[in-house]
């Protein structure tokens, strides 16, 4: 069986004004999606990429003061008690099901569904996993990265896409590592967002496709070079960085790439979800 279509779901729909995410945008509401990718591979299994909010994060079982911090601050809020649950509902797919998950990054709301998958392998980049540990757990809570929301045992489960060979990713993407070892899965450095922030490319789909994660909030930011300045870029860790790599997806898309972001609000052909309102 080989690679199936990426599918994505939403997990959390949070309302934020337009302005915020686009360069000279209304002050109106858009409601800003969470998204978790879902897909098949002979190797992986049934795989996810990211695992967005969960009550991990809105409901925790333990206390932890830096977590009540953010949700103060980001107000997280998830479509139901058991968002992945659901969202793998709609695909056809039990929970326990799921072998693998593969993190674009470490911020919340794409690690906030882990504990909900106590027994899948973990793929991510290992220069996420290194700046995690070099920080503190303050320095990684000013950056959205709670250790809470990780199990004991996740460094027991974890492998590296820099363990994998060096492919070239198409249109212009550059090198990525081939993690599934086939082609047909290639995480792409996109750095800025984050350390280690990365998005994953399926470039043997009729359309190559890639899930560029957080390199932007909107498509039409990208596609329009609307890209918004002060506060929304405060969230970057690198800028420079990060507008280097929304010119990578740009050329990728002008190229005849077809992108999804995590958080834009317009449906995608790859999306099982429907609209949604503020």
């Amino acid at each position: 069986m080989s690679t199936t279509m990426p599918n994505f779901f939403t997990t959390s729909i949070l309302p934020v004004s337009e302005r915020l995410v686009l360069k000279g945008g209304a002050k109106r509401p858009i409601p800003v999606r969470v998204r978790v990718g879902y897909f098949h591979h002979p190797r992986f299994g049934h795989t996810l990429i990211d695992t967005g909010y969960s009550r991990y994060v809105t409901h925790p079982e333990k206390s932890d003061l830096l977590l009540a911090a953010y949700r103060l601050i980001v107000k997280p809020k998830i479509l139901n008690k058991t968002p992945l649950k659901t969202g793998l509902a709609q695909i056809g797919i039990d929970k326990n099901e799921v072998e693998t998950v593969i993190l674009t990054h470490f911020h919340a709301d794409h690690i906030g569904g882990l504990l909900d998958l106590p027994n899948v392998k973990i793929l991510c980049s290992r220069w996420a996993w290194n700046s995690f540990l070099e920080k503190g757990k303050i320095r990684n809570a000013l950056n959205g990265v709670f250790s809470i929301l990780m199990s004991d045992d996740f460094e027991g489960r974890v492998a590296f896409f820099e363990d994998t060979f060096v492919s070239p990713a198409p249109l212009g993407l550059g090198d990525g590592f081939d993690i599934a070892g086939d082609g047909s899965i290639i995480s792409v450095d996109l750095p800025g967002h984050m350390e280690g922030h990365v998005g994953i490319c399926f470039p043997k789909l009729p359309k190559p496709f890639l899930y560029a994660a957080d390199t932007q909030w909107l498509l039409q930011a990208i596609e329009e070079d609307l890209c918004p300045g002060l506060p929304a870029r405060l969230v970057y860790q690198d800028a420079r960085a990060a507008k280097q790599s929304v010119t990578k997806v740009k050329n990728f898309m002008e190229q005849g790439g077809d992108v999804m972001l995590c958080h834009d609000p317009h449906l995608h052909p790859l999306d099982i979800d429907g609209e949604f309102a503020v």
